[in-house]
């Protein structure tokens, strides 16, 4: 009985995840829609621009073409009737044609996202075992020199932004070992983005870590473990780890945002052809479906980890379940 109750809990936990995410992804998609086209300027002043028609046509024709060219790119009607179009090919998985390339973005997305997945699977797993191995030695002696010193240095790595230390590391790479500083996507070249990003995200990581490791060791089951003769080893592998673990699923969304915002510096200054390098140099031709699509895929990303956190959570821990459901 206790088995089904549960089964039907976390049922109507993800049911309830599924309709909010829906909700939240239909709000980002107007959101998308309209701060795309905020800016100023169009795909078409880009193409007039850059090719130097204007120079060539009187105001006359300059002005035709650039009406049949609007025409051509849909970029004639009115807003909300290109939002209801848009959205109409999008929940059928239709993407649109890039303006610069012809091709359908979906395509050029697919060609892309396993560099962007690998990318930013290697930064998380960079930014995870580097918070675990700081908050690990940190929470062994709070306050002492070693955990001031570890405490200064993820302080240190907040600050630096990510630009100036993918920069750096790109040119003092290159320079001492040959790193290769473009190339297709490969094993050999992508060790150093991936720990460029992941020390973006590690201090946040390690200083939760450290603190629910100290929360941990200080509770009944684990004074009375090391009353009972257990090494300190064994305490903190067999008892203590994953209670402390566990408040970390928390960050994993706020973490997943924060690598994808510092993926777009990081792939951009490593020519690392992900999705955002990709998503950068349509922002400057404003190819809108391009740009729509990568924002989309952003939100969709980051709501289906934040909805599956909450899934395991509960089912790590009931007691977070039970508590939202008071809360709402």
């Amino acid at each position: 009985m206790a088995e089904r109750r549960a089964a039907i809990t976390v049922a109507a936990v993800i049911a309830r995840g599924v309709v909010t995410a829906a909700g939240l992804l239909l709000v980002a998609s107007v959101l998308v829609f309209v701060l795309v086209r905020a800016a100023p300027g169009d795909a078409v002043d880009v193409e007039f621009g850059e090719s130097g028609a204007s120079a060539l046509l009187s105001s006359e024709e300059e002005a035709a073409a650039r009406a049949q060219r609007a025409r051509e790119l849909g970029l004639d009607r009115s807003v909300p009737e290109q939002y209801v179009r848009w959205l109409s090919r999008v929940v059928r998985l239709d993407l649109g044609i890039s303006f610069r390339t012809g091709r359908p973005v979906a395509d050029e997305l697919v060609e892309r996202v396993p560099a962007s997945a690998a990318l930013g699977g290697a930064g998380f797993l960079v930014a995870l075992a580097g918070a675990w191995l700081i908050g690990l030695l940190s929470a062994r002696r709070p306050g002492g020199l070693l955990d001031h010193v570890l405490r200064l240095l993820s302080l240190a790595a907040t600050a630096v932004p990510t630009f100036l230390l993918g920069s750096l590391a790109l040119r003092y790479a290159a320079e001492w070992i040959g790193y290769p500083i473009a190339g297709e996507a490969s094993w050999r070249r992508l060790w150093l983005p991936a720990v460029v990003l992941g020390v973006g995200a590690m201090p946040v990581v390690a200083r939760l870590l450290r603190a629910s490791l100290i929360s941990e060791y200080g509770r009944p089951y684990a004074l009375a473990a090391r009353a009972r003769g257990a090494s300190p080893a064994r305490v903190t592998f067999r008892h203590v780890m994953r209670p402390a673990f566990t408040p970390l699923l928390t960050l994993a969304g706020l973490t997943l945002a924060s690598l994808v915002a510092a993926s777009v510096i990081t792939e951009v200054i490593f020519s690392w052809p992900g999705v955002s390098e990709y998503a950068v140099a349509a922002i400057s031709a404003k190819d809108y479906p391009v740009v729509q699509a990568y924002l989309l895929l952003v939100v969709v990303v980051v709501v289906v980890v934040n909805r599956a956190v909450d899934v395991i959570q509960h089912l790590l821990d009931p007691r977070v379940g039970q508590a939202a459901e008071v809360m709402a």
